[in-house]
This record gives structure tokens, C-alpha cells and sequence, in this order.
């Protein structure tokens, strides 16, 4: 039997994409024979850490923040303890900075990279394409243009870049056509960055000057969440607008499909996975035309794109909001869902991946715990997810964290 690690984070009220990936991605890679270790670096709590436990899925926990060093001999302690085949280190900073050992123990590893943002980018550039110590076997991208993107990096490897998007299950939810209340969506954390949860807001206001049969629902929770309540309540639209609270798998699908449109205003995404889940139900995804987005949707035939001003938003609002046209955007979005983005067909492309470098590696040759974790120096745009102990690069993170913030 296949062994895998897995490395996941986790935390209360999390709706992000990467651990919606996770909770669907590993019972199914364990229903096909894989035996599957997910450590979970957890801050306050680890819901989805127990579903996957309950799944049959082992999740040793690991409480953040901690020192990067001791996160990396955890993850080391893990991984000698449960002998794995492969190792996934997701986007993870201590994971990519336990490859140095697991390449000497001949462990074939993977990182991840989830969008085109200077983190990815950087997780991708140090523990794939730079520094040969710290350098894992393949990289795997959500979708084409992240590919292409770091691809053209110097040294990329790109016959190593694989495209796997996140995936989703095949929905038994399906959406139907109805012209009133005509029902919009969002579906994600209650953030306005990178979100644009505040413009999506003024749009949705703006809208309803001209369609006032709109109606809007919140599916997810965050901290945006009493901003938003407030502003509905001073716009006078309690009636028009619903909070559901985080949802996950049948309930989460149910609920998308009670609505005719998904909404995405985000400055940036990898591949979304709102957007897919909506494909799979049938609801029509809006977006804002933002880079990468046409891996998913190609405008005017699953979908639809606006340039982000309200003016092109209600253009295309009242362009879906015709049966006709809806129910051609309906049929073929969910078409393309599950030729290309349903979960079989990701399972598949991961069993294809790990088969093909578990070929010929040499696993736990001088496996030994090293007594103490030496690391680079803290990358700038790593710095938010690398704490060390050292004086020298507790100082250098809080420089570059502070000039971090000072750009947003």
C-alpha cells in the first residue's frame, strides 16, 4: 500500500480554498489505496483536521506560531516515524525547508504553487527552481497560466510543472432557472482582500437601482462580516441579503444551487474554487476579469467576465438574467466541470504524478534525525509564514514584515 504525506494548516472558521482542497483531495486519494499522514500545523483549533481523522485519515497536530526550526523537526519526526513514498509539501514554508533532509533520505517530494502572488512565487523559485538542497522533485500548479508564469523563471524545470487544478466532487445539486428573485452568490471568506467583498457590495447596490429581483447570499464567515452587516442594514436591504455561515460538502452544494449566479470580484486568484463548485451545480459564474481566470471560464459560453466597474457588471447581469442565455451558460458550465475540474479526474492526475516519481527512488537511505534544524536566511516574501529563533532573522522578518504592510 501507497504511503503519502501529506503536509496541511488549519484554523477555526477557515472556508479558503486550500483546505476545502484538502478535505476533498485525501479521502479520495485514500478511497483509491493510498494510506495518507496529513500533520497539521493548527492556530487555535483544527476542525477540518478532525473531519479528515474521522475520514480515516491520521493528522498529528503541531500548535502555530512557532519557530520555524522546531515546525521543520516536527515535520521530520513525522515523516521518519510514518515512512512515506511521497511527500506533499502544499505551499508550506516549513515544508519546503524540510526537503534538504528528505532529499538526503531520498524521499521524491512535491510543492505547490496556488496563484500567480509573490508568495507562491517565491514558495515555487526557493523550493524548486533555485537552491538544489531545498528542491523538491515536481511542482504542482492549480492552473496553466500559474504554470506558464513560472516556467519562464530561469532554471524552471518546466517538463516538471504539472497543472492539477484543486477539483471538485460532481455535484447531485443542480441549479434551475428562476427570473424572481433572481439569486446571486458569493461563496468563500468574508475578507475585502484580495476579495473586493466591499466593491461587490456597492455593485450589488448599484444593481438594484435597475433589477431590484436580485437577491444576494453570503456563504462563508470572516472578519469582513460586521462591516457588511452594517452596510446592509444602513442601505435598508436586510431583506434581500442572507448570512449562512460556513457550509462544507452537501450542505455547501445545496445551497449554491438554490442560486442562479456566482460573484467573484477578487484582484487575483489561483483557481478558484468557488467558481468550480458552482460549475458543478450548474450556477453561472459572473467574475471580474482578473488574470488566469479564463483557465476556468471562457466568457460568453460557461460564463461570463466584467471589467469590474458596476456599470459592465449590470451589462452582464441582465445578459444572464435572460432563461434563454442562462440556461446555455447553466448546461455548458457544468459540461466543462466535469470534463476537466470533477475530482475523478484530479485523482487521477496526482496517482499519474506520485506513480511516476516513485519510480526508481531510493527511500531512507542514512534516515536520521538531525540534532539541531539549520536554515537560510528569512526570505522577504516568505517572512509572514517563516519565524525563527536566531536574533539576527527575528530581526530581518520584522523588517520585511513591516515593509510588507507598509506597501498594502
Amino acid at each position: 500500500m501507497k504511503r503519502i504525506v501529506f503536509l496541511i494548516q488549519d484554523q477555526p472558521n477557515w472556508t479558503g480554498g486550500p483546505i476545502i482542497n484538502v478535505r476533498r483531495l485525501l479521502p479520495a486519494l485514500k478511497a483509491e489505496g493510498y494510506t495518507i499522514l496529513a500533520p497539521t500545523g493548527y492556530r487555535q483549533d483544527a476542525p477540518n483536521a478532525r473531519f479528515l481523522e474521522e475520514q480515516g485519515i491520521s493528522c498529528p497536530l503541531f500548535a502555530l506560531p512557532a519557530a520555524t526550526e522546531d515546525y521543520v523537526a516536527w515535520i521530520l519526526a513525522q515523516v521518519l516515524a510514518f515512512k512515506p513514498d511521497v511527500f506533499i509539501g502544499d505551499t508550506h514554508v516549513a515544508g519546503g525547508y524540510a526537503l534538504k533532509y528528505l532529499n538526503e533520505w531520498g524521499i521524491p517530494s512535491i510543492v505547490m504553487a496556488r496563484s500567480v502572488d509573490a508568495y507562491n512565487t517565491e514558495i515555487a523559485r526557493t523550493f524548486f527552481i533555485q537552491n538544489s538542497a531545498y528542491r523538491a522533485h515536481a511542482l504542482v500548479c492549480v492552473n496553466q497560466n500559474i504554470a506558464n508564469n513560472l516556467a519562464k523563471l530561469p532554471d524552471a524545470r518546466p517538463a516538471l510543472i504539472k497543472v492539477i487544478p484543486s477539483g471538485g466532487p460532481i455535484s447531485p445539486f443542480i441549479a434551475t432557472y428562476q427570473h424572481s428573485p433572481f439569486k446571486l452568490v458569493y461563496a468563500g471568506v468574508l475578507r475585502d482582500e484580495p476579495k473586493r467583498l466591499l466593491k461587490l457590495w456597492d455593485a450589488f447596490v448599484f444593481a438594484q437601482e435597475t433589477m431590484p429581483e436580485l437577491e444576494l447570499t453570503f456563504i462563508g464567515d470572516g472578519p469582513l462580516r460586521p462591516d457588511l452587516e452594517l452596510r446592509i442594514q444602513q442601505a435598508g436591504l436586510n431583506h434581500k441579503v442572507t448570512f449562512t455561515g460556513v457550509l462544507h460538502d452537501e450542505r455547501y452544494k445545496e445551497m449554491l444551487a438554490r442560486h442562479q449566479a456566482l460573484l467573484l470580484f477578487s484582484d487575483f486568484e489561483g483557481t478558484p474554487g468557488s467558481v468550480m463548485d458552482a460549475m458543478s451545480c450548474g450556477v453561472v459564474p459572473l467574475c471580474r476579469k482578473i488574470y488566469g481566470i479564463d483557465f476556468l471560464i471562457k466568457d460568453g459560453q460557461n460564463g461570463l467576465l466584467f471589467d469590474g466597474t458596476n456599470e459592465d457588471f449590470l451589462a452582464k447581469l441582465q445578459v444572464l438574467r435572460m432563461e434563454s442565455n442562462w440556461q446555455h451558460f447553466s448546461k455548458q458550465t457544468k459540461q466543462d466541470f466535469d470534463a476537466q475540474f470533477s475530482l475523478p479526474t484530479v485523482v487521477q492526475r496526482w496517482q499519474a504524478l506520485m506513480e511516476n516519481l516513485m519510480v526508481n527512488s531510493s527511500k531512507f537511505a542514512q534516515a536520521v534525525l538531525p540534532s539541531k534544524i539549520h536554515l537560510p536566511a528569512v526570505k522577504f516574501h516568505l517572512a509572514n509564514a517563516d519565524r525563527r529563533k536566531d536574533w539576527y532573522n527575528k530581526i530581518l522578518r520584522g523588517i520585511y514584515v513591516v515593509i510588507q504592510r507598509m506597501k498594502k
